[in-house]
């Protein structure tokens, strides 16, 4: 039925409950925003695992209202980001070693099956660029050089997977490198070892480009495992 053609009663209703949605929709859309800001904040570890955040305190940090905040909360939690503790506000969700080992076990099935589809046919110009701003990009202290260098290792990683020229597999792969950047955070603090994975890259980019399908998936695994013990090293040492 059409607004002309209804009674006066919902033709003065209409107007009234279009303003309602119009209002109901702004803090879940103000809320949208938060929860990109937090979360980035909390995958980049400006917010450390086990730290408290109340609403309270979000909301004076990102000049919003409590609502907002509390959307954000609800989605970080059903994400399994943030913590809800009865009473005592929420806490960021811990990096678990089961969490990283599982992680790296479904990595470890899926890249190096990928890198041997990938040989002779990635982008070795791209892989280049994206391995020398890993190995020179790293700043201990400098959160935004240490997110760089994250973006720039994670970005070498999934275009090995795109040019395996399966959509889908890069979707998943991307998932699980954004799954794991917290993680990634911890390599800053064993600095050292992680200037390792430079000889790593450069000998995946080279069975790449020699387009040795075999080669490339045993160098991708075996990069993998190195990276999964520096990780589970900087876990147990913290």
């Amino acid at each position: 039925m059409s607004l002309d053609r209804a009674s006066p009663a919902v033709r003065m209703a209409a107007p009234a409950l279009s303003r309602r949605r119009k209002r109901a929709a702004a803090p879940r859309s103000l809320g949208e925003e938060v929860y990109g800001r937090i979360r980035r904040d909390i995958v980049g570890c400006t917010y450390v695992p086990g730290e408290s955040c109340s609403e309270s305190q979000l909301a004076e940090a990102y000049g919003v209202g409590k609502a907002p905040v509390r959307w954000a909360l609800a989605a970080l939690s059903r994400e399994g980001l943030v913590i809800a503790r009865p009473r005592q506000g929420h806490t960021v969700a811990p990096v678990t070693l089961e969490s990283v080992d599982e992680v790296f076990g479904l990595r470890l099935i899926l890249e190096p099956a990928a890198a041997r589809l990938a040989a002779g046919r990635a982008d070795i110009p791209l892989l280049e660029e994206l391995h020398g701003r890993v190995t020179r990009g790293l700043r201990i202290g400098d959160r935004r050089a240490e997110r760089r260098w994250i973006e720039a290792n994670n970005d070498f990683h999934i275009e090995i997977t795109r040019a395996a020229g399966n959509d889908r597999l890069t979707r998943i792969v991307a998932s699980l490198l954004e799954e794991s950047q917290r993680t990634m955070h911890l390599l800053t603090f064993v600095f050292d070892r992680v200037k390792s994975m430079g000889p790593d890259h450069r000998a995946l980019i080279d069975t790449l480009a020699r387009g040795d399908g075999a080669a490339a998936e045993r160098v991708a695994r075996e990069h993998l495992e190195n990276s999964r013990r520096l990780v589970m090293d900087a876990l147990l040492a913290r």
